[in-house]
């Protein structure tokens, strides 16, 4: 079986698995990892909802934040391995707010813990 019918059926099976939140998109492809889900929700706090469920389902998850260049959006994306050990990427994109995101320039990626997804997925919610 090749590498690519191999992350489909990973992926397939994870979905099955699951019930996840709704998915825009969906990258699968045999010369690059990780398989990658973009989120097909509105707003800080159902992204992070969303991304929260997603990272009760995979192993060995770290979350990350991307300011666009232009600045004015933020992607928010967790990556983690499904149990069967195929890595996945999911992420979802808000609008920036100073309040939420005060130390991220345009072009920025920076690392976040994961927990923080907790305290976005109500709404009103801000960094501390």
């Amino acid at each position: 079986m090749n590498r690519l019918m191999i992350f489909l059926d990973a992926i397939r099976d994870h979905l099955d698995s699951h019930q996840l939140p709704p998915a825009a998109s969906v990258d699968v492809n045999a010369w690059s990892s990780p398989i990658t889900v973009q989120l097909d929700v509105d707003g800080l706090a159902k992204v992070a909802r969303a991304l929260l469920v997603w990272s009760q389902t995979l192993e060995d998850v770290s979350a990350r934040l991307w300011r666009l260049v232009d600045g004015k959006w933020v992607h928010i994306s967790i990556t983690g391995r499904t149990p069967c050990g195929i890595p996945v990427a999911v992420f979802g994109v808000v609008r920036f707010e100073p309040s939420t995101f005060p130390d991220l320039p345009a072009g920025a990626k920076q690392d976040m813990p994961v927990y923080l997804l907790r305290g976005w997925s109500t709404p009103g919610e801000v960094a501390a």
